[in-house]
């Protein structure tokens, strides 16, 4: 009785409270995998060697992320179709991204690969060449995994378009608990390789993404991609949204990615360590509210296409409660960071509260700005967010030089929350102008 009083509501509602529920579960234990994570790879390798990995992941995750799009775009127009329940639309939607899925990487991937042969990396990244002499190899073989994960991650895409994030969520989670096992069967070993332990973050996604995809196309079974299911109309359609989101996207990753790039190249790599350590304790905040927002993305876009305006309104009421509850947490983390830091890693790395402070505001400025981003999303009226992150990218980066220069690592920090703040403005007042029907 109690547990359906909790479920009860709309259709929609009902189902976002079950993913909630659901991502919860799978994300704590996301959670749990992620600090267990660091102190486990670092009893692998030194802090150097730590902040050198830190910065290869942060380039591959560009590479991730480069999909022009297509991924939220399906995530959107395969929302709308089963909201219409033209299931002949969905399936051409899904051909049409795999088959360019694969357009996209194959030249991306002979490109860098080629780039990491021709460029001198160590002088690139600030790396000293006898500390890691195979860095090369690491990236080469980190690189074909995951070009190789880009493809078959689009499934966590599909399950976003049927309004099942917490699939998606646990076939994120599964990747990186099967990297955590593979990390502890090195580090039981007494394998102290950074080439293995590459290897071991960077294969585990696509060995669940793979297994993923036979499950859910026999499932699912009028989604499965066909190549004569390629269709140039759905992906101007996939586009036209699409790549508006990969701006987006490309803006708001050259400004996260590229913050160990700069900081291994202005200080060390081996200072790349703490900063993430810390991102990574306070982040917990961000994983809690992605949980409880991102179910209203395609909720949303199901909602808007129905005209439930009112519903919409109701969502983004509560979200805002969440968020403040979520900025005291945050407050209460910060002072007991120190503690915290000192079970987790050891005093082997230090960190300053500074740091801390700064990384707290960041986060709360990012799920404040989320709170209003993911409604914004669902609708799809996303121009205004696109030209907003493309001006914070070319911002952040000349900003983050000066002040890290001028202040150290800290002002790294002071210039994502100095760019991020545009955002988090604009936001709240482009979902007011929309849901008061005033654009």
């Amino acid at each position: 009785m109690f547990i359906e009083k909790i479920f009860k509501g709309n259709k929609r509602t009902a189902l976002i409270k079950k993913n909630i529920a659901s991502s919860f579960l799978i994300k704590g234990w996301s959670c749990i995998i992620q600090f267990l994570l660091v102190p486990l790879t670092l009893n692998c390798l030194n802090q150097y060697e730590y902040g050198i990995w830190l910065t290869i992941n942060s380039i591959l995750i560009w590479i991730d992320q480069f999909d022009m799009g297509l991924g939220n775009g399906l995530r959107n127009k395969l929302a709308e179709s089963i909201a219409t329940n033209n299931k002949e639309k969905a399936q051409k939607q899904v051909s049409t991204t795999v088959i360019m899925l694969f357009c996209i990487i194959i030249p991306i991937y002979f490109v860098l690969s080629l780039i990491v042969i021709k460029t001198n990396l160590y002088e690139l990244l600030n790396i000293i060449p006898a500390k890691v002499p195979n860095l090369v190899e690491i990236i080469l073989i980190s690189l074909a995994f995951v070009c190789s994960t880009f493809i078959f991650k689009f499934i966590g895409n599909i399950y976003l378009g049927l309004q099942l994030p917490a699939v998606n969520n646990l076939l994120v989670v599964s990747g990186q608990t099967m990297a955590l096992l593979l990390i502890t069967i090195l580090s039981l070993l007494g394998d102290k390789s950074l080439l293995h332990i590459a290897i071991a973050y960077t294969l585990s996604p696509l060995i669940i993404y793979i297994f993923s995809s036979t499950i859910t196309f026999t499932k699912y079974k009028y989604l499965y991609p066909k190549i004569s299911l390629f269709d140039i109309k759905e992906l101007k359609e996939l586009f036209s949204l699409g790549i508006i989101f990969f701006s987006i996207q490309l803006s708001g990753l050259i400004i996260f990615a590229s913050s160990n790039i700069l900081i291994s190249r202005l200080f060390s790599p081996s200072e790349v360590a703490p900063y993430q350590i810390t991102y990574r304790y306070f982040s917990i905040i961000l994983v809690v509210f992605s949980l409880i927002s991102a179910p209203l993305w395609t909720a949303t876009t199901d909602a808007y296409t129905r005209g439930e305006y009112k519903w919409i309104k109701k969502q983004v009421a509560k979200t805002k409660f969440v968020v403040a509850i979520l900025g005291v947490c945050l407050l209460f983390m910060t002072l007991g960071a120190n503690i915290f830091y000192n079970i987790w890693v050891g005093d082997n790395i230090k960190i300053d509260i500074t740091m801390s402070i700064l990384m707290a505001l960041y986060i709360f400025e990012l799920i404040y700005s989320m709170c209003f981003s993911n409604i914004i999303f669902g609708i799809g009226k996303i121009k205004i967010i696109s030209y907003i992150t493309i001006i914070e990218a070319i911002i952040f980066i000349p900003l983050a030089i000066y002040l890290g220069r001028e202040i150290g690592i800290t002002g790294i920090v002071i210039a994502l929350i100095i760019v991020n703040s545009l955002c988090a403005i604009s936001n709240r007042i482009q979902y007011s102008l929309i849901i008061n029907h005033r654009v």
